[in-house]
């Protein structure tokens, strides 16, 4: 299969990224996994939205690629641009994020090029995590929005 190209577009601030977020909760805790590719840290399930597709359906895809999970639904919750502090894979730092709040369905099997590690994490955990600083910063920004941390 062919790899698609991120959407870009140029603004006054640089190149800039569209990316799709999933907060995912079962019994009060949320799916986060610990990123193998740039940028680094724990994070929600997250990717960029291709070239010519609409994040509902990149929330979609990348949900699968990452963890094998399958979309019930999802709500749309809020978007939100972000500069990064590290450059994702294709070397930009300014994403506009759609974040979703996601139910799933099926058996976690994670994409080993992407996931070091994955779990459910209690809202303690994630507060610990965003206190050392171990966060990857868009989703120690989301979740700071989301009053999570």
């Amino acid at each position: 299969m062919e790899k698609k190209l991120p959407k870009t577009v140029q603004t006054k601030e640089g190149k800039q990224h569209f990316s799709v977020g999933a907060v995912i909760e079962k019994s009060s805790k949320v799916l986060i996994m610990e990123r193998m590719l740039p940028p680094k840290g724990f994070a929600g399930i997250a990717g960029h939205v291709d070239h010519g597709e609409k994040p509902s359906d990149a929330l979609i895809r990348e949900i699968k690629e990452e963890t094998n999970l399958d979309v019930i639904n999802s709500c749309f919750l809020f978007k939100k641009v972000i500069n990064q502090k590290e450059e994702c894979t294709f070397g930009v730092r300014r994403h506009k994020w759609y974040i979703y709040n996601v139910k799933v369905r099926g058996e976690i099997m994670p994409a080993k090029r992407e996931v070091k590690t994955i779990a459910y994490m209690s809202k303690d955990r994630l507060k610990k995590l965003y206190r050392e600083k171990k966060l990857e910063y868009a989703w120690a920004v989301i979740f700071k929005k989301l009053k999570i941390v």
